[in-house]
């Protein structure tokens, strides 16, 4: 952060050459994070990631694409649970 005129400090964004930051739907990772029965702490040490680049990703703040593919490789090396997927609802399903 750098100090503006008036005294405040302000955010200065930070450009990196070929770096790029996406902001990953919360919602369906959440859901993902589910489906395994994972917490938010599961899902880092499985990514190989901080807790702090998780809650970034759940809170809809942009992650960088190397976080995103640690991500995506984790949810895809450890198959979500059957028995968990009978039991919870999907958008648009209805309870019968």
């Amino acid at each position: 952060m750098r100090r503006g005129s008036r005294g405040w400090r302000t955010a200065k964004p930070v450009s990196r050459a070929g770096e790029v930051s996406l902001v990953v739907h919360a919602g369906r990772l959440h859901h993902e994070m589910v489906r395994r029965g994972w917490a938010a702490a599961d899902l880092a040490r499985q990514a190989n990631l901080s807790p702090a680049t998780i809650g970034a990703a759940l809170a809809g703040r942009p992650i960088s694409a190397r976080s995103l593919a640690g991500i995506a490789k984790a949810l895809s090396s450890v198959p979500a649970s059957p028995s968990i997927d009978l039991l919870i609802l999907d958008d648009g399903q209805e309870l019968g």
